[in-house]
């Protein structure tokens, strides 16, 4: 059983450091972040995700100020993608929250950056996290947009 896991462990190190290697090869690493701008204040948006999340029967992690209050770090998880990725392993936990989001100020204006959830098909590329990534991605910008509004 643990030469079973060393052994998953070990051949998911590779696909992972593969994959990196790939995707830093193959695509632009900013083709996996989602920027947007807004008129509202960093404080507006913040609060309009936490109404979302809760809305929706999310967990709402929790917003944190960072870099002297200039950024503020905004999580929050989808119950239904937990399911699909507990499945694959806990250590897989790292990956989640599956909405991971940056709200600063760029040019008097809002900006939104959220990871996209691509990200995680792309650090374990199997058919299951595909589908979490691919569930999770619509689910994520709705929110996006409804918080932007």
């Amino acid at each position: 059983m643990a030469l079973n896991r060393t052994a998953t462990i070990l051949a998911l190190s590779a696909a992972l450091f593969l994959g990196t290697v790939v995707v830093a090869q193959a695509a632009d690493p900013a083709s996996l972040f989602v920027i947007r701008a807004t008129a509202k204040t960093p404080e507006a948006v913040a609060d309009a995700i936490k109404n979302y999340s809760d809305a929706n029967k999310w967990q709402y992690l929790g917003a944190s100020k960072v870099k002297n209050g200039e950024v503020t770090l905004v999580k929050v998880c989808i119950p239904e993608i937990g399911k699909l990725v507990w499945p694959q392993g806990a250590y897989l936990s790292a990956l989640l929250p599956c909405g991971n989001i940056g709200i600063y100020q760029k040019a008097g204006k809002t900006e939104v950056s959220m990871l996209s959830a691509r990200y995680m098909h792309v650090l374990v590329p199997t058919p299951e996290m595909e589908k979490a990534s691919a569930t999770a991605e619509p689910l994520l910008n709705a929110m996006l947009d409804a918080a932007l509004k």
